[in-house]
């Protein structure tokens, strides 16, 4: 006759043990407890436990210890063992758990739902397994008992299936005539390795049987899960058959992602709930605590959603709430996290992000997409509008913990409302400040071309031997309507990262080679133009087309252009540099490399590479003749860039002294302010004038 089942709880801390207890009264079943692993061991092996609900962290033996030694021992080896670990740990304890032989695993603080519910499938096993065992004790094949509810296969000694139930058929859908003299293999699944087959016939031969999960095939192609046990029997020299019992588990997995979803996801809109904000929060630290990557938490409060759901009603503020969260889901990288913490309060975390700013202009654009009209179907399409309020915090800035990083993006949410709703606000105000900027610039910068604000201004470049103007430098302006001419390196490291370098750089590409044009129709003296080159522009595999389209459009020589690269980008992917280095010189142009002497370019490369003039970089000109170091590092690079046949311009030349040092040296050319600083394209052209005049 099956007796009471019992349950042993192990927990070293009383308050979790009564927890566990309030959770599961009323189960029929005796619930046991222990407060350690040592007393845990001795009540497991003088009684027979349906299931042991076993703690991970105790002191002197944690769980992991107590259930290897259960594995180890006869009387308790088939005992199933529910860990339960905390949730931040979950991943290492759920590995270590298993490797140690654990059944299942929950994670702390528990859900009463999802507890009860395991509990009962054990409880309903161990019946099951006692009731087996009474009824097959040494293979008995009484109907009553092989024609029960559960699937049963019997195989012989060579693992050949030899009989099988009804509720066998009506599972796997195999009739008796389809799977007596096959393998039990026609029900693999696929699902598993070899691992975990090995792992489960060598519990059979050391432990006497195996029990646990295994997902199968039906003769459908259907993919199920159950609950499978597996019982050798032996005569008195060896194991003549096995039986394999076995539980259809869909409605019991269905139940269990059931109750999973209610337990961390939204009803309403599908989104995670404040529960599993935290985990993934949780994990996204560890994350970054290990990488040194950036994750952003936003805080978002609907505004003006109250007087909707007022006026239209509690459904139009449903759907309200859902059309939302469809827009965020929209907007949003497949890797970041949108969640309803409740009410019109949803969340999002980013992860992985690169900058600060970069959770402003993704607040920037939730704030447009949300404030964009919705349509809701109530009686007719209603259209509505609301707008959102947003507080960021930043892993590490802010805070290091999920607690703290809600607690403070929900304080710069508040100090968004405070700044007029509608709007983002760091939880520093500095950060707000700078993000706010970065955007208007980003904003202003998007619009400089088609608004006309760039202006070209030319550097002169001096021939030393003869102190004539033989060329200039192009460089970039930009006429801010706000604040007047705004200095490059205010803008072009942001236009870089943008991306929208490329489309400046075209720009003025175009706008040098007409300006180039024009002074030679205005009978001015041919000089050489020179327009930096980003190293984004020149991964470009069209920039020889976009140079040639230029130079068609707008007529100017090709001899008379000069690009300008950088050391660093020359030296990035050698041969597709030569390949496009060597279709811009098929053009006719000229190719120079700017800030020589600081990208540690290597020679062996250089030398093969078609430039025309090397450019020493300013800061090797600055302290000429006062630093031996710069003066000597200067001649070397003359001396070299002459040795392989290349022009060499130095920049930044402000004093006499610095001109005479390279005058001394062999130096080709110069630019620097002791001959000009840098002009717009009218003054420098009165500059070309003069010279003319004096010949």
């Amino acid at each position: 006759m099956t007796t009471t089942a019992k349950i042993l709880i192990v927990d070293d801390n009383p308050n979790n043990r009564l927890a566990i207890r309030t959770i599961l009264k009323g189960i029929d079943a005796q619930l046991d407890q222990a407060g350690n692993g040592f007393d845990a061991l001795t009540m497991a092996i003088e009684n027979e436990y349906a299931l042991i609900l076993l703690d991970v962290q105790m002191p002197e033996m944690d769980g992991y210890e107590v259930c290897e030694q259960l594995r180890a021992d006869s009387r308790t080896v088939d005992t199933p063992v529910i860990f339960l670990t905390a949730a931040y740990k979950e991943n290492i304890d759920k590995m270590r758990g298993y490797s140690a032989g654990a059944t299942d695993y929950l994670t702390k603080p528990l859900d009463d739902h999802i507890l009860k519910a395991k509990v009962h499938v054990f409880l309903r096993l161990y019946r099951q397994y006692q009731q087996l065992q009474e009824n097959n004790a040494a293979l008995s094949l009484a109907a009553s008992v092989f024609e029960s509810q559960q699937g049963i296969m019997i195989s012989n000694a060579d693992n050949i299936i030899v009989r099988v139930n009804k509720a066998f058929t009506e599972i796997t859908g195999y009739s008796s005539k389809e799977a007596v003299g096959k393998n039990p293999r026609l029900l693999k699944s696929g699902r598993h390795d070899t691992d975990f087959y090995r792992g489960l016939w060598q519990s059979v031969q050391n432990t006497g049987s195996w029990q646990g999960e295994i997902w199968n095939r039906r003769k459908t192609g259907e993919i199920y899960p159950e609950w499978l046990t597996i019982t050798p029997v032996k005569n008195d020299k060896a194991i003549t058959h096995y039986i394999g019992t076995m539980t259809d588990i869909t409605e019991y997995k269905i139940a269990e992602e059931e109750i999973h979803r209610l337990a961390f996801y939204d009803p309403l809109t599908g989104l995670p709930n404040r529960r599993l904000v935290m985990e993934r929060l949780q994990y996204g630290i560890d994350l970054c605590s290990r990488d040194g990557k950036l994750m952003a938490l936003m805080m978002l409060d609907l505004d003006n959603f109250k007087p909707v759901n007022d006026s239209l009603g509690h459904l139009a503020g449903d759907e309200l709430l859902q059309q939302v969260a469809k827009r965020l889901l929209d907007r949003l990288r497949n890797i970041d996290m949108v969640a309803r913490l409740g009410g019109d309060e949803f969340t999002v975390l980013l992860e992985g992000i690169t900058h600060a700013d970069d959770a402003a202009s993704v607040a920037k654009s939730i704030i447009a997409d949300l404030n964009k009209p919705f349509y809701l179907d109530i009686d007719r399409k209603q259209e509505v509008r609301i707008g959102v309020s947003i507080g960021i915090s930043l892993y590490g800035k802010h805070g290091k913990s999920p607690e703290l990083l809600l607690d403070h993006a929900d304080a710069a949410l508040y100090k968004a409302k405070d700044n007029g709703r509608n709007c983002f606000a760091y939880f520093s105000e500095d950060l707000t400040i700078a993000a706010r900027k970065r955007i208007e610039l980003e904003s202003r910068l998007r619009q400089v071309i088609e608004n006309d604000e760039l202006r070209v201004f030319y550097q002169a470049q001096v021939d030393i031997a003869t102190d004539r103007i033989i060329g200039a430098e192009a460089l970039i302006r930009w006429q801010n309507p706000i604040e007047g001419f705004t200095s490059p390196w205010q803008f072009i490291n942001f236009a870089e990262e943008t991306g929208f370098i490329v489309a400046i750089g075209e720009w003025i590409l175009r706008e040098t080679c007409r300006q180039g044009k024009q002074w030679l129709d205005a009978g001015l003296s041919p000089i050489v133009l020179a327009v930096n080159v980003s190293p984004h522009q020149f991964r470009r595999s069209d920039m020889p087309g976009v140079v040639a389209n230029a130079l068609k459009e707008t007529g100017f020589p090709a001899h008379y252009l000069e690009l300008e690269v950088t050391e660093s980008g020359l030296m990035d992917n050698h041969d597709k540099t030569r390949l496009m280095l060597d279709n811009l010189r098929q053009l006719g142009i000229q190719l120079a490399i700017d800030d020589f002497g600081t990208g540690y370019s290597s020679l062996s490369y250089l030398k093969h590479f078609p430039i025309t003039k090397l450019k020493i970089d300013k800061s090797f000109i600055d302290d000429i003749p006062y630093k031996q170091d710069d003066m000597a590092i200067a001649t070397t690079i003359i001396v070299m860039g002459h040795i392989l046949g290349f022009k060499v311009l130095a920049e930044g030349v402000e004093t006499p002294d610095q001109l005479a040092f390279l005058q001394e040296k062999g130096c080709d050319s110069y630019q620097g302010y002791i001959k000009s600083r840098p002009l717009p394209a009218q003054e420098f052209e009165e500059l070309l004038h003069n010279q003319q005049s004096i010949r």
